[in-house]
């Protein structure tokens, strides 16, 4: 019997092309029949006609047969092939966490921090690959193919084993000989399309953000174990998501990759995450967001302190409010210097309680957050 679970998966995993990718796989051959399709496995010991739509009668009980017939073949359970049929054209990323409760359970908290940090980190490595550089903190403002990107990824359902979060990443199939066959590692990486490069980036930043945070513990190295890896995708934002995992009184947490079998890659071994290195990373995220403005960001809020000397010239305001486009919409407080007449309109915009928004380069100096060489300050609205 399949666990409840499962039922996305079984739906998933009902996909006519999912199936035929999946048993092309296992080495099983298939030959046209009226109506659909005999496979054949690779030695003849077991076959399975699978219809070729999914409206046809008796099609969930082929599929049914399918599954008890490859669990038989394989020595597996049904619940695990069906998962691997409907993961078939996807990368999916399983992020194990332990939080302190009962298995299958997370402290609403915790649990709504896992899945912000969980779109802050797919959202880094995919705006690593569409960057023309490399920074140690990204810019507010993200690329349009990054944004399109995350669009298509999706959250799979959660597992007990304490709390298990999956992504979705589909990847377009292979079609004919698409990827160039020369044997270096950046021309092979470059040929795959952009869905597998962001999670080929993925993987290999976490792997050298842990190894960073490593050797911080083992070595007394610095902030420059992680600035060094900033080319290879380790960055303030993704250090911060990857440290959002795991909560202070949680486990460890283990990431591991499944490759969509429409483009193999040999399997990889997941990557673990302790206590410690976690208190690094997130040391790490806020050394390098000082020592590294976040460019081009938009703060939008209300005035809420301001300063200067004397009853002319420039002085200094507070904002509180959120940043454009940032993953949790958390408010900051942002300190900044405005020209004489910048600062006329946020004292008017104070009185009346009015919205304004201004852009420049973000950058944290202990508590605080300062936004650099601002630009464009407006008054957006008056409250009535």
């Amino acid at each position: 019997m399949m666990t409840d679970f499962d039922g996305f998966h079984f739906s998933q995993a009902s996909d006519p092309q999912r199936i035929s990718l999946y048993l092309a796989s296992r080495g099983w051959s298939p030959q046209d029949e009226q109506g659909g399709t005999l496979w054949m496995s690779h030695d003849d010991s077991y076959e399975a006609f699978i219809p070729r739509y999914r409206k046809m009668r008796g099609y969930v009980s082929y599929i049914q047969q399918l599954l008890k017939t490859l669990s038989q073949a394989e020595g597996r359970s049904e619940s695990k092939i069906a998962l691997e049929i409907a993961t078939s054209d996807a990368d999916v990323q399983y992020v194990h966490t332990e939080p302190n409760a009962d298995p299958g359970t997370t402290p609403i908290d915790e649990g709504v921090k896992a899945f912000e940090s969980l779109r802050q980190w797919v959202l880094s490595g995919a705006v690593s690959e569409s960057s023309e550089r490399a920074r140690p903190v990204q810019p507010a403002r993200k690329p349009t193919q990054a944004l399109d990107f995350m669009r298509t990824v999706l959250l799979g359902p959660t597992f007990e084993g304490s709390y298990i979060l999956t992504v979705y990443i589909p990847v377009p199939p292979r079609i004919g000989q698409t990827e160039l066959e020369i044997d270096h590692p950046q021309v092979r990486f470059m040929s795959q399309p952009y869905e597998r490069r962001v999670s080929l980036k993925l993987m290999k930043a976490t792997r050298e953000a842990v190894a960073a945070a490593d050797e911080v513990i083992q070595r007394r190295d610095d902030i420059q174990a992680f600035t060094r890896r900033a080319e290879m995708g380790v960055t303030a934002n993704l250090c911060e998501a990857i440290s959002g995992f795991t909560s202070r009184e949680g486990g460890e947490t283990k990431i591991d990759f499944s490759w969509a079998l429409s483009r193999p890659v040999e399997p990889t071994a997941p990557i673990r995450l302790g206590r410690d290195q976690v208190v690094v990373l997130r040391e790490a995220a806020q050394e390098l967001r000082a020592a590294e403005p976040e460019e081009d960001v938009t703060v939008v809020g209300a005035v809420v302190r301001l300063h200067r000397e004397g009853s002319l010239g420039p002085g200094e305001v507070s904002v509180a409010g959120i940043i454009e486009g940032s993953v949790n919409n958390r408010l900051r407080r942002v300190w900044l210097d405005l020209t004489e007449g910048d600062y006329s309109e946020a004292t008017q915009a104070h009185q009346n309680g009015a919205t304004v928004s201004v852009t420049g380069s973000l950058v944290r100096r202990g508590n605080r957050y300062f936004l650099q060489n601002p630009s464009g300050f407006t008054v957006l609205a008056e409250n009535s």
